[in-house]
């Protein structure tokens, strides 16, 4: 009787090991292209995961936990172009956030705390130059300087 418990209780820890290993993902289109990659654990979304447009370039990169965006988030034109490089914490928007013009210049760059701009942000024109600085407090526009 000892014996049978015990060759349940192993395969039944076995079981369990197997069942919480991540499992790939990837989706094509009609056409076969790839459109989507990542990691299912306990059917949720986690590390990274990258989506494609129709022609297979890259369009996006998030990173999950337990199903909900929580990392960098990297998103691209059509061109394959780097537009925003985003945080994510538990869902929200929130840390250092970073816009591009499709030429790789950046175009803004700030703080958000909750999905709301927080601080100081830059803004740059097309060629990189610093044009200036909005500040905002809880997402409200306080004060704007340019150069």
């Amino acid at each position: 009787m000892k014996k049978i418990f015990l060759l349940f209780i192993i395969s039944n820890i076995s079981f369990c090991a197997i069942a919480q290993e991540k499992q790939k993902h990837t989706k094509r289109n009609q056409d076969g292209v790839l459109i989507e990659e990542g990691y299912y654990l306990k059917n949720k979304k986690t590390d990274e995961w990258n989506f494609y447009y129709g022609n297979g370039t890259i369009c996006l990169k998030n990173n999950y936990k337990n199903g909900v965006l929580n990392g960098k988030s990297i998103r691209y034109d059509l061109q394959g172009n780097i537009i925003a490089e985003l945080t994510y914490l538990e869902g929200k928007i929130t840390g250092h956030q970073i816009y591009y013009y499709p030429n790789g210049n950046k175009l803004s760059e700030g703080k958000m705390i909750n999905e709301k701009e927080e601080g100081a942000w830059k803004y740059y024109n097309i060629n990189g130059e610093l044009m200036g600085y909005v500040k905002y407090k809880n997402g409200i526009q306080l004060n704007e300087k340019t150069k």
